[in-house]
């Protein structure tokens, strides 16, 4: 479930164009910590969702660098009310779109619905933060769609290479390192394991955002957000990681006096 970050450029400047000239933004807070934020846009009977996680791929660490996005993969993949791909195609058969993405600091999902579907979305998205069934075929299968990704997009691409091995020189201490991703390495020795327990430590109310553009009333929005999201109980001992200052050896690499030691300064 990736979609390309022009893509997702292209999506955002579109949703911002069309909702710039729609009035504030309505910000709200559940008491389990997940922040709404609503923009009324009236000009068509549609809306688009979106659920925003803190957590993307500078969270990792070395060993399971790319887990955000198979995270990613595995978040269509059921629970118990919905069945592996029920997800899309309850969406779909209501005349939806959808879909996700991972980035270095976050992982979004989002629908685009007509606004009286926004409801099935919502209790949807609210049932899969906290009730994921991670399955060891499941994941077993979709693992090696994300090799087949990253054969696809990286190692059978001259340019992404280049890109990613002057990314990973550029950035030597900071975890922007890593490809979004992942190695391949770390990527084959993932385990189901090893998604559950990034899900549970990241996947929760008081680490996400719900937006809600559209044609829509802010106050009910709200209301279905605490009706849907509201139950769902916070992690408690959540705690962001530790901040990795990049190095600067490039500076004094390049630095007169070093460069040649005799010239005046």
């Amino acid at each position: 479930m990736r979609i390309r970050a022009t893509f997702l450029a292209l999506f955002c400047a579109v949703l911002f164009v069309s909702t710039a000239s729609a009035g504030e933004v309505h910000e709200y807070r559940l008491h389990n910590g997940m922040k709404v934020f609503v923009k009324e846009d009236h000009r068509a009977p549609v809306v688009a969702s979106m659920v925003w996680y803190r957590v993307g791929s500078s969270y990792e660490h070395s060993g399971i660098t790319g887990i955000s996005h198979m995270l990613e993969h595995m978040m269509f993949k059921g629970t118990d009310k919905y069945g592996p791909g029920e997800f899309s195609r309850i969406i779909a058969e209501n005349g939806g779109k959808e879909n996700a993405f991972t980035s270095r600091d976050y992982t979004a999902y989002f629908q685009r619905l007509q606004k009286d579907r926004l409801e099935i979305s919502m209790k949807m998205e609210a049932d899969r933060m906290r009730h994921l069934k991670v399955l060891d075929k499941e994941f077993a299968k979709e693992n090696q769609v994300v090799m087949e990704e990253r054969r696809m997009r990286t190692e059978d691409n001259p340019e992404a290479v280049t890109y990613e091995n002057f990314n990973a020189i550029a950035q030597l201490t900071s975890p922007y390192h890593w490809p979004v991703i992942g190695w391949m390495n770390d990527i084959k020795h993932l385990t189901a394991q090893d998604i559950r327990d990034w899900y549970r430590i990241w996947y929760a109310p008081n680490n996400a955002s719900l937006v809600v553009a559209g044609d829509v009333d802010p106050d009910a929005v709200f209301a279905m957000a605490k009706k849907y999201f509201g139950p769902l109980k916070p992690m408690a001992d959540l705690t962001p990681p530790k901040p990795a200052a990049e190095i600067n050896n490039w500076v004094n690499v390049a630095s007169p006096s070093r460069c040649r030691p005799n010239s005046p300064i």
